[in-house]
């Protein structure tokens, strides 16, 4: 008996081991989806957020950011860390995620966007033609605090 509460209790332990905590603990009850984000940002800029979504990319470089998609929409959201303070790791992609931290929006301009576009084009290793850059963009990520993997 003891020997079968021993494994059922080793079997949760798998289990509850399963999700993989990133960063600094979650702090909001309630995640929002990627896309109501996506489609609403403006109130909630500079404010705290906490969005679910699957993971379709990583940095592979120095895992210093994430896309989250919405399954529902199809809406993408970038978490973004500094270099160093959580490395999202390669084999997030394909894993349904939480993610927090502060929603930023980014208005660029014409050589700002160039820059970025070709920065991550070598991140993630696409090709990249600065000539079809045409003008400015505006983007929103979250400056992430913490995330957890869900398996």
């Amino acid at each position: 008996m003891k020997t079968l509460l021993t494994l059922i209790a080793a079997g949760a332990l798998t289990l509850a081991a399963k999700n993989q905590d990133l960063g600094k603990p979650l702090t909001l009850k309630q995640p929002m989806n990627v896309g109501t984000v996506v489609s609403q940002p403006e109130p909630l800029i500079g404010k705290t957020v906490q969005v679910k979504g699957k993971v379709t990319e990583v940095c592979t470089m120095a895992g210093c950011w994430m896309a989250l998609v919405d399954p529902e929409t199809s809406q993408t959201l970038r978490i973004k860390v500094n270099d160093g303070e959580i490395v999202f790791p390669k084999e997030a992609i394909g894993k349904l995620a939480l993610a927090e931290g502060t929603l930023k929006k980014m208005v660029l301009t014409k050589e700002q966007t160039i820059a970025r576009m070709k920065h991550e084009a070598e991140e993630t290793g696409r090709k990249f033609d600065p000539a079809k850059i045409t003008s400015g963009m505006t983007i929103y990520q979250i400056n992430g605090t913490g995330a957890r993997l869900l398996d």
